[in-house]
């Protein structure tokens, strides 16, 4: 049967290769450039925002990194890996009109093309450069809360500030990369949050709901809605994902490490994402929730591949969909994503968690603890597949030490409320007694008509044994050179 599905994966990924769209020219003119508001420091003291971010939440993050701030380039500016168009294995190469090239900022001409140091030399290329294609080199350390050339430290004051001033918002047509320094360490970003794409209406007066309600009833292809960001590559970078001064509420942060949002065409390779020097442990009184998600693929999107990274220490990982049936006029049909190669390694929970997603996971590794008294990295739930979702789970490794084999289906694997799952071809193992298992199925209660998707792209599947020893040693930041 697998083998049947892996053949009509390559019919039809092979029909569609005369076809195959650059995904630059989905760009179109009046696509806005989503970064004015991002990046600008307003210092502001903390205020109640629609009865939220109450100001005795405040906390300053109790930790900081040992920074590793780079001056040059150990390259000398040669390009190796930066003109790399994205691979052709992952929904990133799809679209509903045809498939698709993600060329991201590979044709840049030499001035579209920058190395940066700091946050502001980021923002300043993104600004220049626009939708243009462009390649941006991040080498060191990335961090909004310095300025002046990473000498001026200030934390963020306020939730307001942490949210305009402590994002930097990823335009169309972008690569963005890491480089590893002179001491052969990974471009990190800290206290900063990344964002490809946001959920915009035509007009600033406008509203983005009535706005594409009013676009599809008037007939109109909601692939043309205008307000889409699309064709981005991001590689080889190390995210910390920013602590929350000023959260919602007890049990709500509010910044991602990466959010993808009303964004197409997307595709994410060799991050290492965790909550990095300032875990949720370390948060004191009543606000105990100080991070969001670590990387969430939200608000309509589509067609993201998420591959080759780390996951780790951190609660709340992944978000396919952020929304149940409030976001059907958004995120029906949509939110197309694929995990291969990835390695959650003490990430505790949202392996991903799936709303209304056709997801794809294939030989990926999840290992971790429920018996383990740190609750930074203690499982709590992998794969969780919920309110109309579809999801294919081929060959992926789980070692979870202290869960025994009974438990992992509903544990490791779960969900309630979805329209299609299949599941086949995994290890389970653990630490307990009698709990290796191949194949591990866990038969959820699947609708047939729902379930037979085939991903129109060709994919090389490996055993889930393979994928052990493959995964771990491939995945994360660094390893691209």
């Amino acid at each position: 049967m697998k083998n049947t599905l892996i053949a009509a994966s390559i019919l039809l990924a092979s029909a569609a290769q005369a076809a195959t769209i650059d995904a630059a020219t989905l760009t179109g003119a009046s696509t806005p450039l989503q970064t004015a508001q991002y990046g600008i420091r307003n210092y502001s003291a903390p205020v109640l925002v629609g009865g939220l971010h109450d100001p005795a939440s405040y906390m300053a993050a109790p930790k900081l990194p040992v920074w590793q701030f780079a001056s040059g380039d150990p390259t000398g500016g040669a390009l190796t890996f930066e003109r790399q168009t994205a691979p052709a294995t992952g929904w990133h190469t799809w679209s509903r009109k045809g498939k698709v090239l993600v060329t991201g900022g590979s044709a840049a001409t030499a001035n579209r093309v920058y190395t940066v140091y700091n946050g502001q030399q980021l923002l300043a290329a993104i600004n220049e450069a626009g939708n243009e294609p462009k390649i941006i080199r991040v080498i060191g350390h990335i961090d909004l809360r310095w300025s002046q050339n990473n000498t001026v430290f200030r934390e963020y004051t306020s939730y307001s500030d942490q949210k305009l001033g402590g994002s930097i918002s990823i335009p169309s047509n972008t690569t963005l990369v890491g480089i590893n320094d002179a001491q052969g360490r990974a471009a990190r970003i800290t206290g900063t949050a990344l964002l490809i794409g946001g959920e915009l209406a035509l007009t600033p007066a406008g509203d983005e709901q009535a706005d594409f309600k009013k676009w599809i009833a008037d007939g109109k292809d909601g692939d043309d809605f205008p307000t889409w960001t699309r064709n981005v590559i991001v590689r080889n970078l190390a995210i910390d994902t920013p602590w929350d001064v000023n959260p919602e509420d007890s049990a709500n942060a509010y910044a991602d490490g990466l959010t993808v949002s009303r964004a197409q065409n997307i595709y994410l390779d060799h991050i290492t994402i965790s909550d990095g020097d300032t875990p949720e442990s370390l948060a004191t009184g009543t606000y105990k929730t100080r991070h969001d998600g670590a990387l969430d693929v939200v608000r309509g999107s589509d067609y993201v591949t998420i591959a080759n990274s780390v996951f780790n220490k951190h609660h709340k990982t992944t978000l396919v969909g952020n929304g149940d049936s409030g976001r059907a006029w958004s995120d029906e049909g949509r939110l197309h994503v694929t995990f291969s190669g990835n390695w959650w390694n003490g990430a505790t929970t949202r392996l991903p968690l799936n709303r209304y997603g056709q997801v794809h996971l294939f030989n990926n590794v999840v290992t971790g603890s429920v018996s383990t008294t740190d609750p930074d990295v203690k499982f709590s739930s992998g794969t969780d597949a919920r309110y109309r979702s579809n999801m294919l789970l081929e060959n992926n490794y789980y070692n979870i030490t202290g869960l025994k084999l009974i438990e992992f289906c509903g544990k490791a694997i779960k969900g309630k409320d979805f329209i299609g799952f299949r599941s086949s071809g995994h290890i389970f193992t653990s630490d307990k007694a009698g709990t290796n298992a191949v194949d591990g199925q866990c038969g959820l209660a699947q609708p047939s008509a729902a379930n037979t998707w085939t991903p129109p792209y060709l994919y090389a599947l490996q055993t889930a044994t393979s994928a052990l020893t493959s995964v771990p040693a491939n995945a994360g930041a660094g390893k691209l050179k």
